[in-house]
C-alpha cells in the first residue's frame, strides 16, 4: 500500500523523470508536472513512476487493488497539448521505439486533438478517457518480427490490424469531466473488470483487464500518435509554446480483500 500526499515532496518509491522543456514542481501537499516551451520533435516529458527500475515481471501492482488519485489540469480537453494522464501499464517500448511486448495498462489518459488513438472501435481517438488495454503476453521472437515487418514500406497499418485483433480494447470519452477542476479519480482493478469513478461516481465498467503485473506513471508530455484500425502509424513530438501542467495532491494504491 502506498498514500502519498506529497507534504514533503514526492514519495521514495517513486522515480522523478524529466526530459527537455519539462520539470517536476512540489509545494506541500502538491506536486506539479509542467512542460512549458517544448520544440517541435524533441521529447518534453515530466513524469513520476516505479516502472524504470525493475524487470517488467517483477512490477509492482496486481489486481485485486484500488488507485485515487486527486488531480487537476491547467487547460481544458482540446486546449491541452501532448498526452497526459496517471494509473497502470507495462511501459512496453526500448528507448529507440521498439515494441518489446504487448502493451498492457489501465488508466485515467488525455490525448490532445493532434492524436488519433483509436484502439476501441467506433472510440474518438483523442480527448480525456478512462482506458484499458489487454494485450497479453508474447514471445521475444514473435516481438522481435513484428517490429521488423512494422518498418518495411506500406506494412504499418497491417500489422495495427493483427495486433488490433488480439489487443482486448475498452475505451470510454469523458467529455462531461472538467479537465480544470479538482477532480477525485478511482479505478479498481478486480480479477475479471476494471471498474472507473470520478469523484465516487461510476462512469465506466470495462471487462478482461490485464493479467499481467504493471507499474504506476503520472506524466505530461508533448507526444502525438495516430494509430488504430485503418491508420497509418504517425508519432510525433508536438511543439507546446504555452506553460502547461498537471497537479496531484494524492496517490493512494491499496489491496482489495474479498475479489
Amino acid at each position: 500500500m502506498i498514500d502519498d500526499t506529497f507534504q514533503h515532496g514526492a514519495h521514495p518509491r517513486w522515480v522523478r523523470f524529466c526530459i527537455g522543456h519539462a520539470d517536476i514542481e512540489n509545494e506541500p501537499g502538491r506536486i506539479r508536472f509542467v512542460v512549458d516551451g517544448a520544440e517541435e520533435g524533441q521529447l518534453s516529458d515530466a513524469e513520476l513512476d516505479d516502472h524504470r527500475t525493475v524487470p517488467r515481471h517483477k512490477l509492482a501492482w496486481t489486481p485485486p487493488l484500488r488507485m485515487i488519485v486527486r488531480a487537476r489540469f491547467s487547460h481544458r480537453a482540446g486546449e491541452l497539448l501532448g498526452t497526459a494522464g496517471f494509473g497502470f501499464w507495462n511501459d512496453p517500448f526500448d528507448w529507440v521505439g521498439n515494441v518489446e511486448t504487448p502493451p498492457n495498462a489501465l488508466w485515467f489518459f488525455y490525448a490532445s486533438p493532434q492524436s488519433d488513438m483509436a484502439f476501441a472501435r467506433g472510440v474518438r481517438g483523442h480527448g480525456w478517457k478512462a482506458a484499458l488495454l489487454n494485450g497479453g503476453r508474447a514471445d521475444k521472437l514473435t516481438m522481435a518480427l513484428g517490429n521488423l515487418v512494422f518498418r518495411l514500406p506500406g506494412m504499418s497499418r497491417l500489422v495495427f490490424d493483427l495486433a488490433q485483433a488480439r489487443i482486448r480494447a475498452h475505451e470510454k470519452v469523458l467529455d462531461d469531466v472538467s479537465l480544470t477542476g479538482w477532480h477525485t479519480y478511482r479505478l479498481d482493478w478486480l480479477p475479471r473488470e476494471a471498474i472507473f469513478f470520478v469523484d465516487d461516481a461510476e462512469v465506466f465498467r470495462a471487462p478482461d483487464p490485464p493479467r499481467v503485473p504493471l507499474g504506476f506513471v503520472a506524466w505530461v508530455d508533448n507526444n502525438a500518435t495516430t494509430m488504430g484500425p485503418g491508420r497509418h502509424f504517425d508519432f510525433r513530438r508536438i511543439a507546446v509554446p504555452q506553460r502547461q501542467w498537471m497537479e496531484l495532491t494524492r496517490v493512494r494504491i491499496e489491496p482489495l480483500a474479498n475479489f
